[in-house]
């Protein structure tokens, strides 16, 4: 396509308050697909591009990629590294007390929401018909939320914790941007919204994102109203909003277009595209990279910095803890996401990996990102169908005060995994079966961006594989720092506890 000329989003910079220079993103954020300023909004052309760059802004960006899959499980008590490899070593040791190295800090994921803004209001009717962009809205207004969550989970306790720091009733969550910045003029400077705000924020535009996708579920490429769902379920658990939570996951579960995965072969396989039961059956949204034209990130190349680099390929960075293997029992289906290191390698320039049965006896690695589209690419699971089981049990468990309340949805999973009967220790009293949830979890979710988010919600120290304390709850470095270039531009912002 020829556009006038290139729409660049500079104003990006005055979002991010500090982000970058000025400068800098004037030459670094231009989208993968860019459109010109006349056009981005008044053609159907260009609306199709801005659509486009709202998904390919989630590929592009390291937060989301291997920062929201493996980050989580390396800060906990999932990942571990190999002998010699460094990658996201600063997180498996909590080293230095900046963002960059104990966190993971994502201010980035407003250029999503800039993308999302746009299509949201920007867009004039009339240039699409009006179902068409009644869709694109929706998926707008769930990437947006998508986007604002996985940042005040970083930046901000959930509801109901804000006693848990070292600062009494801490409340600040992110910056609130729901409107499209089309000229400076409109990117003012503002002060962190409340956790609170933010999170009414996000449901009301899940809400109205699930009015507007109301059908939308046969692809899953793109945002769908389970995947919709999906994020209320998830987000209301974040907020404590048991009853919510649990019906969202219902209804996830029912309008996904698939099902759970039963037979040993096709969980073995299901994160193998291309694959005998594979290609991500239980994904309610993923991000299809094309290894040749897409194979890069914000930083790099995935054969340098992607999801499988990091666990299965490459630089083997991250394997699964002896803690984590020990979770599973002998029948165990998903036992298949764990392969020796050797078998697991498909485009690396290490023929013979040393150092894996240091982390764990087997030598094992996770294939849930195993390169299988070549340049150690994978399609990109940004939510699964076993998630919302997970999800439904809990909060049914937490919303009756009564442990046996969840346990139909979990004994479904299970069943489903070959994992056996639910043990009647979980079932004694609500503790008993939040902490066998905990496990479920890790079995079920482990390097899928969970783990440190699960302990961080529940106010729960974070430990080392040995179980000694790597972090106590109350630990100001909990939540990450905004760092000074970011309160250095933008003079309305407030620290983190303990940062200054």
């Amino acid at each position: 396509m020829n556009y006038l000329k290139t729409f660049k989003y500079a104003l990006v910079a005055v979002l991010m308050a500090g982000f970058a220079s000025c400068d800098s993103l004037l030459d670094d954020v231009e989208p993968s697909l860019s459109v010109s300023g006349e056009l981005v909004l008044t053609t159907e052309d260009g609306v199709n591009a801005l659509r486009a760059s709202m998904y390919s802004k989630i590929r592009e960006n390291f937060d989301m990629t291997t920062g929201y899959f493996v980050g989580p499980s390396a800060f906990a008590d999932e990942t571990r590294n190999r002998p010699s490899s460094t990658r996201y070593q600063a997180l498996n040791s909590a080293t230095g007390t900046s963002g960059g190295t104990t966190h993971l800090d994502n201010w980035g994921l407003y250029e999503i929401i800039q993308d999302a803004n746009l299509m949201i209001g920007g867009v004039e009717d009339g240039v699409v018909d009006a179902a068409t962009l009644e869709q694109y809205r929706g998926e707008a207004l769930a990437l947006r939320a998508f986007a604002m969550h996985n940042m005040v989970r970083v930046y901000g306790y959930e509801p109901g914790n804000f006693g848990v720091g070292p600062e009494a009733n801490w409340n600040a969550g992110i910056i609130i941007r729901t409107e499209p910045v089309l000229d400076v003029s409109d990117a003012n400077l503002r002060p962190r919204s409340t956790v609170d705000d933010v999170y009414a924020q996000i449901l009301s535009d899940l809400s109205t994102a699930k009015t507007l996708l109301s059908g939308f579920n046969s692809d899953n490429t793109y945002v769908t109203e389970a995947f919709v769902d999906g994020l209320m379920a998830r987000v209301n658990l974040y907020a404590g909003n048991w009853a919510a939570a649990a019906s969202a996951a219902q209804n996830a579960i029912d309008n996904f277009s698939g099902t759970l995965m039963d037979t040993q072969e096709t969980i073995e396989n299901m994160f193998f595209e291309g694959s005998s039961g594979g290609n991500h059956p239980e994904a309610l949204f993923k991000i299809v990279i094309n290894p040749d034209t897409e194979n890069n990130t914000g930083a790099g190349t995935f054969a340098n910095n992607g999801p499988a680099t990091y666990t299965s390929d490459g630089f083997l960075a991250q394997l699964p803890t002896q803690f984590l293997i020990d979770q599973y029992g002998a029948g165990d289906f998903r036992n298949g996401w764990y392969l020796p290191c050797a078998q697991t390698m498909i485009n690396t320039g290490l023929a013979s990996p040393t150092g894996c049965d240091q982390v764990n006896t087997g030598g094992l690695a996770s294939v849930k990102f195993n390169g299988g589209k070549g340049q150690s690419v994978d399609d990109l699971p940004m939510m699964r169908v076993s998630e919302m089981y997970l999800i439904r049990a809990e909060a049914l468990a937490k919303d009756a005060n009564s442990a046996a309340a969840g346990l139909a949805p979990l004994q479904t999973l299970r069943d489903a995994r070959n994992a056996g009967i639910v043990p009647a220790s979980a079932l004694t009293d609500l503790d008993a079966f939040e902490d066998f949830i905990l496990e479920e979890r890790m079995r079920e979710l482990s390097i899928e961006g969970h783990r440190f988010y699960d302990l961080k919600r529940l106010a729960r120290d974070v430990r080392n594989p040995d179980g000694s304390i790597k972090m106590r709850a109350d630990s100001y470095r909990i939540l990450a720092d905004l760092g000074s270039g970011l309160i250095n531009v933008n003079d309305l912002l407030v620290e983190n506890p303990g940062y200054n």
